[in-house]
């Protein structure tokens, strides 16, 4: 069993080591990910009117530099000093501040925020329910919690599956890379050892991502009354967006998937989590 401590100092090292790299390495930084993610902040903003942000687990800034534009005040946490380093805290209209702290302890009074964000950070993390509970505690009654970019448990189990000895095609064959040897990539790329990743992520690489049913009855129990998750990025969705003949289709396959849900979920690489208090 990983422990807590190992959880925490394994994510410092591994982030401190990629501060430097994070926004021109990282995938969801990629244009598309950028639009996406800000058609879903945009819709948030106008369902619930939301002005105060707390981003958790910030980073380098993804988030922040999305919702700025959006919010008149963002606080943002997260446990790396050089990844915060990286943040442009500057906006003439917004207030940001951005400051160490763990997401089991969040230094804020109670009903505070009307929107909190964790993008790529609940697979990061020792333990969901504590979080969940701190996160419900410093949002004001009918803010909204939004997650998005963690792994489905239901397609990391079908990728795990398939022998790696069969060939299969190249969207397939790149997931299984990606689910089975992200280590291998680190090691090689930046001479990150590969249990440094596996402990840093040890919901994602051991326990092997979340299911629905679960991830929707911790928010439950933390007190939220209204969970909804939804399934991203199908597997093949990216090179269908970037090739011209296929990405007028995009849209309507993701919704047939959609559709289909729960016997496509295995075709969904992540979940994103919108929860009201």
């Amino acid at each position: 069993m990983i422990s807590k401590k190992e959880v925490l100092e394994s994510n410092i090292e591994l982030h401190a080591r990629l501060s430097k790299v994070y926004k021109s390495t990282e995938p969801h930084y990629r244009p598309e990910n950028i639009a996406k993610i800000e058609t879903v902040l945009q819709g948030l903003v106008r369902q619930s009117g939301a002005d105060m942000l707390l981003d958790i687990g910030c980073g380098a800034g993804f988030i922040i530099d999305i919702a700025k534009k959006y919010f008149k005040k963002i606080r943002g946490v997260d446990i790396t000093p050089e990844m915060i380093q990286q943040i442009d805290t500057n906006h003439p209209e917004c207030d940001i501040q951005v400051q160490l702290a763990t997401t089991e302890d969040l230094p804020f009074e109670n009903n505070q925020f009307n929107m909190v964000t964790a993008y790529a950070v609940l697979h990061h993390l020792h333990d969901l329910s504590p979080v969940f509970n701190e996160i419900y505690r410093v949002m004001k009654p009918g803010g909204v919690f939004y997650s998005d970019l963690d792994p489905n448990f239901y397609f990391w189990d079908s990728i795990k599956l398939l022998s790696e000895k069969q060939k299969y095609s190249a969207f397939v064959e790149r997931e299984i890379y990606a689910v089975k040897h992200k280590d291998q990539e680190l090691e090689d790329n930046f001479d990150i050892d590969k249990d440094l990743l596996l402990k840093s992520e040890h919901l994602k690489h051991i326990s092997g991502g979340f299911k629905e049913e679960d991830i929707t009855q911790m928010l439950e129990d933390a007190g939220f009354s209204k969970v909804q998750i939804i399934y991203e990025w199908f597997i093949g969705e990216g090179n269908m967006i970037h090739d011209e003949s296929l990405s007028m289709h995009a849209d309507a396959t993701r919704n047939f998937l959609h559709e289909c849900l729960p016997l496509t979920r295995h075709l969904f690489k992540y979940i994103r989590v919108i929860a009201t208090k």
